[in-house]
């Protein structure tokens, strides 16, 4: 009997320090987990930080680009409308050349009742003659 009492002493005292070595282990692991969040905590604090400023450096990047987008924009419509205004010129000068031609060609027809618009420029007088 004192051998069983020994044993079932024996026992519990296993089952005690077991218990005392897992509390033991989740102890020294809980100081641990603690240890790396306060050592950690300043690099978090820090990267969040860096992570606001690459937001911020995005941000600006995209505002100078949309800037740069709008002049580009700007000066390419003023280039159109100074292209636009030069063509403009141009073909007011020619449409000039060719009235000009025109009235010369009528003034040397005659007048205007010389020309026949059925067949072409100039009248029947004026047309060469077959040979025959």
């Amino acid at each position: 009997m004192l051998s069983r009492a020994m044993n079932d002493a024996a026992a519990n005292h296993s089952d005690s320090e077991q218990a005392g070595a897992d509390s033991g282990v989740a102890d020294a692991l809980r100081t641990a987990v603690e240890r790396t969040m306060r050592a950690t905590a300043g690099s978090a604090a820090t990267t969040r930080e860096r992570a606001a400023e690459l937001v911020d450096d995005v941000v600006r990047r995209g505002r100078e680009a949309q800037a740069e987008l709008t002049r580009r924009g700007q000066e390419a419509g003023a280039e159109l409308a100074r292209r636009g205004q030069e063509a403009t010129g141009e073909v007011g000068k020619r449409l000039e050349t060719l009235e000009r031609r025109l009235a010369e060609l009528e003034a040397r027809l005659g007048p205007e009742g010389d020309a026949d618009p059925e067949a072409g420029v100039l009248g029947p007088e004026t047309k060469p003659k077959a040979e025959g």
